[in-house]
């Protein structure tokens, strides 16, 4: 019995490393409508991340190719979830506020709430965040972008949250946490440091 523990106990620590995606894996291209009803839609072309800023009628806004994305999985009803937010936002608006870094950073509020934005905009008018937060599906005809919040958690194995992604400008995933703990602020801090500071 003890045996048989002791393969379980292993087996579920295997299965729950692999439960996110790991550094080095390719970025997943999406499709998500922001809570202002924005549509953002982020792929790789010819092997350099792109962004496109799009209208609710999908109208293009704006295309940039970021150095660097962060995605954020969350949901209102997350203690841990809320813990993170200051600090996101603190950082968001650390490097925002040099200009050499518009259009080179770019983060992402996922909010994975079924109910979709009518929640997450009663939650957000208490806790007030600069970075985009995507919550609702898009009618995405384009193969291979996740156009919903719960398709993008399934995709990116998110089994638990908060998690929090960071996207180099190949599309390559080069950082990924669950939980939060204060500490690993800083760590983002260091590594977006580091790539916004790389030549092109």
């Amino acid at each position: 019995m003890k045996i048989l523990k002791i393969i379980f106990t292993f087996l579920f620590f295997i299965n729950f490393c692999e439960a996110i995606l790991k550094k080095g894996d390719a970025f997943l291209p999406f499709a998500l409508k922001s809570l202002e009803g924005k549509i953002f839609e982020a792929t790789v072309e010819n092997g350099q991340l792109t962004l496109r800023q799009k209208d609710a009628s999908g109208n293009l806004l704006s295309t940039v190719r970021p150095e660097v994305i962060l995605l954020d999985f969350w949901a209102t009803w997350c203690l841990p979830c809320r813990a993170a937010m200051p600090h996101l936002e603190r950082l968001y608006n650390q490097f925002l506020t040099e200009e050499k870094n518009k259009g080179r950073l770019e983060f992402f509020g996922i909010a994975l709430d079924q109910q979709g934005a009518a929640v997450v905009k009663t939650f957000l008018q208490k806790i007030k965040l600069s970075y985009p937060q995507l919550c609702s599906p898009t009618s995405s005809l384009e193969a291979g972008l996740i156009s919903s919040p719960q398709e993008m958690a399934s995709m990116y194995k998110i089994q638990e949250i908060p998690v929090v992604y960071l996207i180099n400008r190949e599309g390559k995933i080069i950082y990924a946490h669950v939980g939060f703990k204060e500490e690993y602020i800083k760590e983002l801090e260091d590594i977006i440091s580091s790539l916004l500071s790389q030549t092109r």
